[in-house]
């Protein structure tokens, strides 16, 4: 396994967090396969524009990687192109900033087509400004015999061009997998279930509760950073009888590279079409404040901080004491269980207070209608009209809008009538 020191910095006036912010470090180098074997830390007005660190430190590091055969240092920042170069030239093992470690993982648990192709892009946008000029050999001719040509392109304008094409290519391929998901969300359901998505800090435990509420272990759960990249969606029946799909997504993180974010922007956008969302946080972590804020930056970038939140304290068996319960909070295991119940049925109150009452005639060739409508709402009185040669049934229920204008447009396709009061 290679051996890598891990080099933090504290700027002026910042919080010294660094101890916590090399311990997330160090796991990401292990879940990258690389062993920790030592860290540096050095105090900084701004970052120093030819080494990020200073040249002193820069020293100490050489000494540290040439007693111990380190084979990577990895900084808890994103270095610039020159400060990398620099960096190389006087340090004799491989430089890696924060961003490309979380590339190498994201690159590692890739599965599906669409996460690989996220990740490319990532690693293209982030690669395309670090193109070195190191060959000396750069100009070419270009023409036909007898006739000489202006010089060709230099190879790193050749190599700038064809990542600009690819970066082009993989847009365009993701952008289609996003429109075919908008058909398929358009044609999953007839009448379309309501979701929930679970959102949090990465291994807060988001896949194991979806295994949870699920009773089986369908979803890949383990204890490693970005366990899980692609979103996976599961219906839930919640203690009042109504069905939700509940969403898991990938896990967040501090400093998370914006070229993640932008790679993933449309499997992020998932998480805008929720009709709720359950933040689940780490309780066990002492620093789940900082976790906390992180996740809400995440879902403000993306345009889901409107959208309503639900915050969920996980690991609680891990903890000595029990927190003071609070009205807005939820408190639970998704390892035992315990507390889960008491949140669905919160989810299930909130869904049940949006219901609205109407009222519907349905003819007996559609009352498979009367099935979904019980999966959407709740029918509060029904009344079949026997002794109508046509034959029909009256109906009270309680449903949401979207659900009562798409079984209004169902109705209307079959050229039959309903009415709403």
């Amino acid at each position: 396994m290679a051996k890598a020191l891990l080099v933090g910095t504290v700027s002026k006036g910042q919080k010294d967090n660094t101890v916590e912010l090399l311990k997330e470090l160090e796991r990401l180098a292990d879940t990258s396969g690389i062993k920790t074997i030592d860290s540096v830390v050095q105090k900084i007005e701004k970052p120093n524009p030819k080494f990020f660190i200073g040249e002193g430190k820069v020293f100490e590091i050489k000494k540290i990687c040439e007693e111990k055969s380190v084979d990577a240092v990895i900084f808890d920042n994103e270095l610039t192109a020159t400060q990398q170069r620099n960096l190389e030239e006087h340090i004799p093992s491989r430089i890696i900033d924060r961003t490309r470690l979380i590339l190498n993982i994201f690159a590692q648990r890739a599965r599906t087509k669409v996460a690989q192709l996220q990740v490319e892009l990532a690693e293209k946008q982030y690669e395309l400004p670090r193109l070195s000029d190191k060959s000396t050999a750069l100009a070419q001719q270009r023409g036909v015999i007898g006739i000489r040509a202006g010089f060709g392109e230099r190879k790193i304008e050749v190599d700038r061009r064809k990542i600009k094409d690819r970066i082009a290519y993989l847009k365009k391929e993701i952008e289609k997998i996003k429109f075919h998901r908008e058909i398929q969300r358009s044609k999953r359901q007839d009448v379309p279930l309501q979701i929930v998505s679970i959102v949090g800090y990465t291994n807060a435990g988001k896949s194991t509760f979806l295994n949870f509420l699920t009773g089986k272990n369908s979803v890949y759960a383990d204890d490693k950073l970005f366990a899980t990249l692609d979103p996976t969606t599961r219906k839930v029946k919640l203690p009042g009888g109504k069905f939700v799909l509940f969403t898991d997504t990938v896990g967040f993180i501090k400093k998370l590279p914006h070229q993640l974010i932008a790679a993933f922007k449309s499997t992020l956008e998932e998480i805008t079409k929720s009709d709720l969302i359950i933040h689940l946080i780490d309780i066990s972590d002492k620093n789940y404040k900082d976790n906390e804020k992180t996740v809400m930056g995440v879902l403000k970038e993306i345009g889901a901080d409107k959208l309503t939140v639900i915050n969920a304290y996980n690991k609680c068996d891990l903890l000595k004491l029990k927190p003071n319960h609070s009205e807005n909070d939820f408190y639970l295991s998704a390892k035992t269980g315990a507390g889960v119940q008491e949140l669905l049925s919160a989810i299930s109150s909130k869904f049940e207070s949006e219901l609205k009452y109407k009222k519907i005639s349905i003819p007996y060739n559609l009352f498979s209608l009367i099935s979904k409508i019980k999966s959407a709402g709740k029918i509060v009185r029904y009344n079949p009209q026997k002794n109508d040669p046509k034959g029909y049934a009256e109906l009270e229920i309680l449903i949401d809008e979207k659900n009562w204008g798409q079984i209004q447009k169902l109705m209307s396709e079959t050229n039959e009538k309903s009415y709403a009061s």
